[in-house]
């Protein structure tokens, strides 16, 4: 399979022009009143496509601001003209924390989590994934919290032209195996997925005979960046990814080949659960949530637009959905597309594809999720084109969010596509997160309804996401999105813009892939489970002087929460009476009824009451009511018999 070059140049051909030709469309006007604006000259390159990352690395409960930058030292057609090294650079509200040079560009997203177990944080960053810089050796590297290198990993060199092919991924950090430990997971342009330990050695090693090097070989470019989430809830989480893949080649399963992508699932050990064939590449980032409340998780997958291009623009975009019911159901391949249904209402059609992934939140406070995602047309030479960028938004049920999808302007009214994938949280005065995105030089800010609420301008290109939160701890919320700036275009610059008054810091997506640790994860609240849902109590008459029965407490959704019997009838008694469940474990019950005094026949005893509270407030199916009804009689007992079977 080839490596595609032709892919990178066809998405990126007219992006790279941008901050020239955005020169002619002119900055919007300065900020509006309600934010303050400050930037900072990074001591390295342009920000391209690398998202701010906010994450205490100090443990002071303010979080600081990791960003990446590229480098381009000219390619053999000389296309770059920017000298700056590409660095990781650290800023906390009050300026620069600490840099670090590295020998690749970074157009991805950092990743923060304690990986060793330490107590403190470290940091991951990939690099190499600019297509327009492909002379260096990509991978991942590893700091601490200072900035003191732990460890290099190489991916291999695919395209066999003397360097590691880059990585365009950001990486995820998840405990898939449950241990305490964060495994590192990222996709490669080598065409591998990759799962790392936290000392940066690889734990796949599944590729097919012939193919050198660890990690899951899949025959094309990888692009998203995985999402991590317990799909079955035995406390294991599965990796969920995207992929490109070309026609006309076998895979080493011997299935031929369509032009399209794969939404694949990997269990801990590399094995593949789905591999979820779509007619595109999958350059999106897939977001998890439980949609609609109803205890199972969906999976949210938007595409890209490369055979798209590549087939004359005719084919239909979508953006997906997928019910999770049947993923570890072993009857069915893991190719088969039954495998990973459409939820109700999916896949929705859009306008033009797009690049960017989706992000999950409560908009209109009704208790389920919505889903927004960028599209656009990718041609920057076409630009007028009435509507090229849109961002939508949908119900959980494929049913758009009232006066959505918006078509974004700038101040001249010029459009361009939407390569950042929005963030939600609410940076105003009301009860509503808002959506930002970047567009053009600006960051733009919508309301759950659908209205223009600011622009923030930057002067300069920018196409991440923007992130959300309170780095100097005063209150006030602000938003960072790195980029460049037109009058010092060798430089990369971080942008600053500070909410002058105070809101409800509420931020269901906060930054690119949701948290620091770039999950895709939206958290189910805790709920509380009982089963079974009523006690049926025999008691053999005359037989002895009590009966017991058990009940089974669970918390289906995540963290944890404190339970307590609230009341129980007379003649009952429950142990334990109170206590705290977390996320898959089960608490076992002890119901002893009394049946003194109860005549022959059936006795409606009342009800145990069961009630969970997290931070005060009642969780999710709190309280919840077992009714308890005790039959006093002959009892006939059904026993099973006991086979032998005799060794052969």
């Amino acid at each position: 399979m080839k490596f595609k070059d032709q892919s990178l140049n066809c998405l990126f051909r007219h992006l790279g022009l941008a901050p020239v030709l955005l020169l002619v469309l002119g900055a919007s006007t300065s900020v509006e009143a309600n934010f303050t604006s400050t930037f900072y000259q990074l001591p390295g390159g342009i920000v391209d496509k690398s998202s701010p990352t906010l994450a205490d690395l100090t443990g002071d409960g303010r979080p600081e601001v990791l960003i990446g930058t590229t480098t381009c030292k000219g390619d053999q057609q000389g296309k770059c003209a920017y000298t700056q090294d590409a660095i990781l650079a650290v800023y906390q509200s009050e300026g620069l924390f600490w840099y670090r040079r590295v020998d690749a560009p970074i157009n991805s997203s950092p990743a923060v989590g304690d990986i060793n177990r330490d107590g403190y944080p470290e940091i991951v960053v990939t690099i190499g994934g600019d297509v327009y810089d492909v002379y260096h050796h990509g991978g991942a590297i590893a700091f601490d919290r200072f900035g003191n290198p732990l460890w290099r990993f190489y991916t291999q060199d695919h395209n066999r032209d003397g360097y590691k092919d880059g990585v365009f991924s950001s990486p995820t950090l998840c405990d898939v195996n449950n241990d305490g430990y964060l495994e590192v997971v990222f996709g490669g342009w080598d065409q591998r997925i990759y799962l790392l330990d936290y000392q940066g050695r690889p734990l796949w090693n599944n590729l097919p005979s012939g193919f050198p090097g660890p990690g899951y070989y899949n025959a094309d470019t990888i692009w998203s960046t995985a999402a991590c989430a317990d799909l079955n809830r035995d406390g294991y989480q599965e990796i969920i990814v995207g992929a490109d893949i070309t026609g006309g080649g076998i895979l080493p399963d011997g299935t031929q080949t369509q032009d399209g992508g794969f939404l694949y699932i990997f269990d801990k050990d590399g094995n593949v659960l789905v591999r979820r064939y779509l007619s595109e590449t999958i350059y999106a980032s897939p977001a998890v949530g439980d949609l609609d409340r109803d205890g199972d998780l969906e999976i949210v997958s938007g595409t890209g637009w490369y055979w798209w291009d590549a087939h004359k623009r005719n084919e239909q975009p979508y953006v997906y959905v997928f019910d999770t019911g049947r993923v570890f159901d072993p009857s069915l391949h893991y190719s088969d597309p039954a495998k990973l249904p459409f939820l109700n209402g999916w896949p929705q059609p859009t306008e033009y594809p797009g690049f960017s992934s989706p992000a999950l939140g409560d908009l209109d406070g009704d208790g389920d999720l919505e889903i927004v995602i960028g599209t656009g047309h990718p041609d920057l030479q076409n630009d007028h084109i009435d509507g090229a960028g849109k961002v939508y938004a949908w119900h959980h049920n494929g049913i758009p969010v009232n006066r959505w999808p918006v078509q974004p302007k700038n101040q001249q009214g010029a459009d361009g596509p939407i390569f950042s994938s929005p963030t939600i949280a609410n940076v105003d005065s009301d009860e509503s997160p808002e959506v930002l995105f970047s567009m053009l030089w600006d960051i733009q800010l919508y309301d759950a309804s659908g209205n223009l609420q600011d622009r923030l301008n930057t002067y300069w290109t920018i196409w991440g996401s923007p992130a959300v939160g309170d780095t100097d701890g005063n209150g006030l919320l602000e938003i960072w999105v790195g980029g460049g700036r037109y009058y010092n275009p060798e430089y990369g610059h971080l942008w600053r813009f500070e909410l002058q008054t105070p809101v409800t810091q509420q931020m269901p997506w906060p930054m690119f892939h949701r948290d620091p640790r770039h999950t895709g994860y939206y958290p189910s609240p805790p709920r509380l489970s009982i089963s079974p849902a009523s006690l049926y109590v025999l008691h053999q008459y005359g037989s002895g002087e009590a009966e017991k029965v058990y009940l089974n407490l669970r918390n289906p959704g995540d963290g944890a929460f404190n339970w307590a019997v609230s009341s129980q009838p007379a003649g009952v008694t429950v142990t334990p009476l109170s206590g705290i469940v977390f996320y898959t474990s089960t608490v076992p019950l002890t119901v002893t009824v009394s049946t003194t005094g109860y005549q022959t026949g059936t006795h409606s005893l009342g009800s145990v009451v069961i009630t969970g509270t997290s931070g005060g407030n009642p969780v999710q199916g709190s309280p919840a009511s077992v009714p308890v009804t005790l039959y006093v009689g002959q009892v006939y007992r059904t026993y099973l018999p006991i086979v032998l079977r005799t060794a052969r």
